[in-house]
């Protein structure tokens, strides 16, 4: 079982089967990594989280690692990624050996309390099946005013409840998002609205592969083949956002 203060670079066990990070076609987007913005956006990401150097910083969802290299390279940051695909750890360990990957999952982060001064989440919050457990995990390992940094998909409507989506699969919208961080202790200090590169990244994926219906089982945006509607049948319509929220307090249990 995996522990929590252990913190090696083998394989963890972790319930994975494969899943839409790991199809093929999406492995091979322009950077090597899966999301809108690509690495520019994760260079801004870490510039608003004002970061010393040598800061230990844990890029969860990590996939093939090109955002831990990126961080290590380009960031001077102690950077460790941390992923539930034996598949794309696998392969990040083969294009650069040397890379820091740990196989585990957000709901259970295999570090010591307090231990972390940032987190990265770039659009992988969203397809985690427990957001507010995941959240409650990254502030247990989080030193205090560590930063949490996250890119995500959200819905960019406030909906009545009785029209909300049948399936939101971690999809929320700005306020639902800003209330669960709340709860788990932490106060958000950057949002910046990036729906253009959502649009663009969707765009160039028709482009190169075609049509987009593989993008929709990812579950932050349906997971069942389709885009997220509301109950009337309407199309949710989706956004995509910047944040970096600040470890305010441990979580109260």
């Amino acid at each position: 079982m995996m522990g929590r203060q252990q913190e090696t670079g083998d394989i963890h066990p972790a319930a994975s089967s494969l899943t839409v990070f790991e199809r093929r076609s999406l492995t091979k987007l322009p950077e090597g990594v899966m999301r809108p913005g690509g690495l520019a956006l994760t260079g801004h990401l870490v510039d608003c989280c004002a970061f010393p150097r040598g800061a230990r910083v844990v890029d969860i969802g990590c996939g093939t690692g090109v955002t831990v290299e990126y961080l290590r390279e380009h960031g001077g940051l102690d950077a460790i990624g941390v992923d539930p695909s034996a598949m794309l750890l696998q392969q990040g360990r083969q294009r650069s050996p040397d890379l820091h990957l740990v196989r585990a999952a957000g709901e259970d982060l295999p570090f010591a309390a307090a231990s972390v001064n940032g987190i990265l989440a770039e659009c992988s919050l969203s397809v985690m099946p427990d957001t507010g457990k995941v959240l409650d995990e990254m502030n247990r390992v989080l030193v205090p005013g560590g930063k949490l940094a996250l890119t995500d998909i959200y819905i960019r409507e406030q909906a009545a409840s009785q029209d909300r989506p049948e399936r939101t699969a971690g999809a929320l919208t700005r306020d639902e998002l800003a209330g669960m961080l709340a709860e788990s202790g932490f106060n958000v200090i950057v949002w910046e609205e990036c729906s253009a590169l959502l649009k663009e990244f969707v765009a160039r994926y028709i482009m190169e592969n075609g049509a987009v219906e593989e993008l929709w089982h990812c579950p932050s945006t349906g997971g069942n083949g389709g885009p997220l509607r509301r109950r009337d049948g309407k199309k949710v319509k989706l956004g995509y956002f910047l944040l970096v929220a600040e470890k305010l307090h441990a979580v109260r249990t």
